[in-house]
């Protein structure tokens, strides 16, 4: 069923104006509304700065060209409140009977009568108010189906600070290792909080976050102590700056297939060249080529692994694409989920701490037989996936 997601700011476009994390407000609510599957429409007067800067497909200032039909879903959100993607999605699922309408406190759902004329209260000075009013006098309301965090107040500058604070608190996602969800996000989000402000692209902090962890591999192929202490901190600063890219592509909606493609053979890559700087340093500082041996089954097993996960899960989609697990499939088997689990980073931890102790070698004879195990268990995966659609 189509939905429309109508914003009457008539009186109101300076709270259109203002940045949260980066975008106007406007901007925000036409994501937030496109990704929930609904057609964003701003009511602004004819005059105001806000409308020139508002695409004219979405842009209505008369009531005629609203899209109204009476088979439609009709959300209407005052222009002092941000619903989150999952409250508006949410709001789609709900089913309305006959004479009700939902009644969010700063925003309302109902299907319209004839020619939608319940919005013609919308371009009024009253705007959303005076539309509440008119639907509880034909309409039976109902409470809301959003939670309290999930409709945003940016009414006022704490608001909007506040707001920012929740959307950034989203990005931390639970399939994270420990130690990155408890050190790493707090201060990649405090990157990303000013960054977002900036016309830094994700691209760009992708880029950065590799030569970063290309240096620390440098630093690391140096010596032991300082040189390999100072390559290790450079690596996990190369992990803190990788969180960046994608807290900034799901903040603002810069997701690409680039990014997504950059950004997972950037990871790989630093991780190939650090195995590879352990094994060089580690032959150099012995006279011994048997290190060399090791660092090669460690860089080959994590290009294999990156491999086999880029073309059996990455090349299918068609937008994005975010790596979220080694296998494509919606059903994750428990080799899949723990698959999943050694994927994670928390690794570096150990570099940093070996590296301090001056035994990276030990962690190298580790990522060696690891990393060759991990790309067979992928392979595995693969084989029971294929011979599964096979059988199906």
């Amino acid at each position: 069923m189509e939905a429309v997601f109508c914003v009457p700011a008539i009186g109101q476009e300076g709270l259109l104006d203002q940045k949260i994390a980066g975008l106007r407000l406007w901007e925000r609510l036409f994501h937030h509304a496109k990704k929930a599957g609904m057609r964003p429409v701003f009511i602004v007067g004819a005059n105001s700065p806000v409308a020139g800067a508002i695409p004219e497909q979405f842009r209505v200032v008369n009531f005629g060209d609203l899209p109204c039909r009476t088979d439609l879903v009709v959300v209407v959100c005052g222009p002092s409140t941000l619903p989150t993607i999952n409250c508006l999605k949410r709001l789609l699922e709900t089913p309305l009977s006959e004479g009700e309408f939902l009644d969010l406190g700063n925003m309302v759902v109902f299907h319209p009568l004839k020619d939608c004329f319940e919005l013609e209260r919308a371009f009024g000075p009253g705007g959303l108010d005076t539309l509440k009013d008119f639907l509880s006098g034909c309409f039976r309301p109902r409470k809301t189906v959003c939670n309290r965090d999930e409709l945003l107040r940016v009414a006022t500058e704490k608001d909007r600070k506040d707001a920012e604070r929740q959307l950034f608190r989203g990005l931390v996602k639970d399939t994270e290792g420990f130690m990155s969800r408890r050190v790493e996000r707090p201060v990649s989000l405090l990157i990303s909080k000013r960054l977002a402000e900036t016309s830094i692209t994700p691209n760009e902090i992708t880029v950065v976050s590799t030569l970063i962890g290309l240096l620390g591999a440098f630093f690391i192929s140096l010596g032991q102590g300082f040189w390999q202490v100072a390559g290790s901190f450079l690596f996990l600063l190369h992990s803190i700056v990788d969180g960046c890219d994608g807290e900034i592509a799901r903040i603002k909606f810069q997701e690409s297939r680039l990014g997504g493609v950059l950004d997972f053979w950037g990871d790989n890559l630093v991780h190939a060249a650090v195995f590879w700087a352990i094994g060089l340093e580690w032959a150099r500082r012995t006279g011994s080529v048997h290190p060399l041996y090791l660092a090669a089954a460690a860089v080959a097993g994590t290009l294999i692994s990156a491999s086999i996960v880029y073309f059996s899960t990455m090349t299918k989609v068609k937008e994005g694409p975010l790596y979220t697990s080694v296998s494509s499939s919606n059903q994750k088997s428990g080799i899949v989920r723990v698959a999943d689990f050694l994927s994670r980073r928390d690794f570096i931890y150990l570099v940093v701490l070996l590296a301090i102790f001056k035994h990276l070698d030990w962690f190298l004879v580790a990522a060696s037989v690891g990393s060759l195990l991990f790309a067979g268990v992928l392979i595995y995966i693969k084989k029971a996936r294929v011979a599964h659609r096979k059988v199906s």
